[in-house]
């Protein structure tokens, strides 16, 4: 007989927007009490916190990208809470990175000249909008009312392809991090392998259900 889920993954505090209460008050409380001691006047504060923001963010997103393939995986009582409340971990992940369009909308108005001429000014947004386009449009279309514009066909193309275009910039940022600058920290390990691990987590599940499709005859 299988064993019951333990309760507490149960509770609906733990659940749906009870756990996105939970991540997103207690993110948004950091952000604030960081923000009240950076230096907001000078770019090098505001993009301090364009980075901190960005680290607020970061780990929902890769628990949404791998969230499903860990079911597959590694089913389990904690695995399936997961893929409960993957659309959550996708929400919070985006309440996060509003934060972070918040710092760099500082920056490009409070510090323009700046912004032009270090971060590479209009080459630099034109990155940032694709990334932006999906955060927002997966973020409307996982509400009944958004997703109701869409087919099913529609609705899923844009989540597949969103979520693998959000972990791709997340990874590779780290993965630049790490090869490029001289400045490491220990957190751009542990994000650089915690998305390869959500990464090789969704190649062994492919590899599972490729291994369980039956071969025509």
């Amino acid at each position: 007989m299988p064993a019951r889920e333990p309760s507490i993954l149960n509770s609906k505090h733990l659940n749906n927007w009870g756990l996105f209460a939970i991540i997103v008050v207690p993110m948004c409380i950091v952000a604030v009490l960081k923000t009240a001691t950076a230096d907001l006047a000078t770019p090098a504060g505001v993009g301090t916190m364009i980075t901190f923001s960005v680290r607020l963010a970061v780990p929902w997103l890769f628990l949404a990208f791998g969230s499903s393939s860990l079911y597959v995986v590694f089913p389990g009582t904690f695995s399936l809470w997961l893929l409960r409340n993957q659309r959550i971990m996708g929400l919070c992940f985006a309440a996060g990175m509003a934060w972070q369009l918040f710092f760099i909308l500082i920056l490009t108005t409070v510090h323009y000249d700046y912004y032009m001429a270090e971060e590479n000014g209009i080459h630099s947004l034109v990155e940032r909008v694709p990334g932006y386009f999906f955060i927002f449009a997966m973020t409307i279309t996982s509400f009944r009312f958004g997703r109701s514009k869409l087919s099913p066909r529609q609705w899923k193309l844009l989540h597949k392809v969103g979520i693998y275009f959000l972990w791709g910039v997340m990874f590779s940022a780290y993965w630049y991090e790490l090869f490029y600058y001289d400045d490491i920290q220990v957190i751009d390990y542990v994000y650089f392998w915690f998305g390869f691990a959500a990464w090789g987590i969704r190649m062994l599940a492919w590899s599972n259900k490729r291994a369980l499709r039956p071969v025509a005859t």
